[in-house]
């Protein structure tokens, strides 16, 4: 049996007594738990004691639970949190999800429910360190001035760099003719959170964009009813559709205002950068292919390649909208977050000719119903993306939406 310190550390923060010692009694036979009763308290417990997972209750006294996410993202982002309240809404939910909760459970609780959670959080936190290591040391492949072609050398060259990287996907090696197997479904998208938020963690507004896409195109492909498959190829290439952005400078991705032509040239070319540092780590090519598209426009005037209509990958269709859709609803350098209506409104105007208008009636149609019949399970299972509502009368063009989003 572990010792009492070599176990996961659980933080529970409820105000109310018998949840809290409910959840201890749960918890207390596998993990070493601490209990705070207010978010206050909690803050002091994660600055002095070394914490895995938080669970926390979103209707307390004094400090509030989101106030208590936020801080817990800023001090503390290996830390997974669990949102555990008997007062659960589509907009806790969605706040759960901005500050990229592990789950959302409701009251009253049950022990397997409650386990099986944990479990999921600690895993994915174990999965997360694994790959920050290997992260670390793609980072220092992909140094800013080096020509890309040059890293995707690299990086096909490297086969113990490979070999990592598939340990962690659980794929066979490059060009093996055996069967591949299929993907651990916790490693995989561990790798895929880690390498959005290393992306993202270099452009403040982009924070939590990756899993917002994907949130987003998750559902769209639900309401299509597309195949497993064809959801598991989007899911992934949402969560990677900005992966070239690694060869942007940081300067021209922090551009307060229009990019000029020179700039815009060089963040125009991060999808079919994304397509090329992919081809030596193994993914499908239907997912690179999705990510090198995802800028092309219904009417042929996209980039890189001018594909038109159907030409264009059906995800790759459906990401050109969410990407669109969670640009235009997010703070940028040049803007404040525009309306649901506003992004809506514009939308509309891009279908037939910037967005396939079908796919646009069909994603409307989801944002006019404010996520659809079953919202708490989507956003509890779907764990991948934030909604930011702060209007702004002044909208910009769909045009520009995605271009630095």
């Amino acid at each position: 049996m572990k010792s009492p310190e070599s176990r996961p550390a659980v933080l529970i923060v409820d105000d109310e007594l018998g949840p809290r010692e409910s959840l201890r009694m749960i918890l207390s036979p596998m993990h070493r738990v601490l209990v705070a009763s207010g978010g206050a308290e909690a803050l002091e417990i994660l600055r002095t004691s070394s914490i895995d997972l938080v669970t926390l209750d979103l209707n307390m006294p004094g400090m509030k639970g989101e106030e208590v996410m936020r801080t817990i993202r800023e001090e503390f982002p290996y830390v997974e949190i669990i949102v555990i309240t008997g007062h659960g809404t589509v907009e806790t939910a969605a706040e759960g999800i901005r500050y990229g909760v592990c789950d959302y459970l409701t009251k009253p609780f049950d022990v397997v429910q409650v386990t099986a959670a944990v479990t999921r959080a600690l895993t994915r936190q174990r999965g997360r360190r694994r790959v920050v290591e290997f992260l670390n040391e793609l980072g220092g492949v992909l140094g800013c001035d080096r020509d890309v072609d040059e890293v995707v050398g690299e990086l096909g060259d490297d086969h113990d760099l490979r070999d990592r990287l598939r340990g962690l996907m659980g794929l066979t090696a490059l060009g093996s003719q055996q069967p591949r197997p299929e993907l651990n479904e916790e490693r995989t998208v561990a790798f895929l959170e880690v390498l959005a938020e290393t992306i993202e963690r270099r452009d403040p507004f982009m924070r939590g964009h990756a899993r917002r896409v994907a949130f987003y195109s998750g559902l769209l492909a639900d309401r299509l009813c597309l195949s497993a498959e064809e959801r598991e190829h989007l899911r992934i290439a949402s969560f990677l559709h900005d992966i070239g952005k690694i060869g942007v400078p940081t300067s021209v991705l922090l551009t307060a205002g229009e990019l000029v032509p020179v700039e815009r040239a060089v963040v125009e070319e991060h999808s079919a950068i994304g397509e090329r540092l992919l081809a030596p780590l193994g993914f499908s090519g239907t997912i690179a292919s999705v990510i090198r598209h995802h800028h092309e426009r219904w009417n042929g005037t996209g980039y890189p390649d001018g594909l038109q209509g159907e030409q264009i990958p059906l995800a790759a269709r459906i990401i050109a909208i969410t990407d669109a859709f969670d640009a235009m609803t997010s703070d940028r350098p040049y803007r404040r977050a525009l309306g649901r209506e506003v992004a809506a409104s514009e939308l509309t105007r891009g279908a037939g000719h910037i967005f396939d208008p079908n796919l646009v009636k069909e994603f409307l149609a989801l944002v006019e119903s404010g996520a659809g019949p079953a919202e708490l399970n989507w956003m509890a299972n779907a764990l991948a993306g934030e909604r930011q509502d702060e209007p702004e009368s002044a909208a910009t063009p769909a045009s520009e939406m995605g271009e630095n989003g």
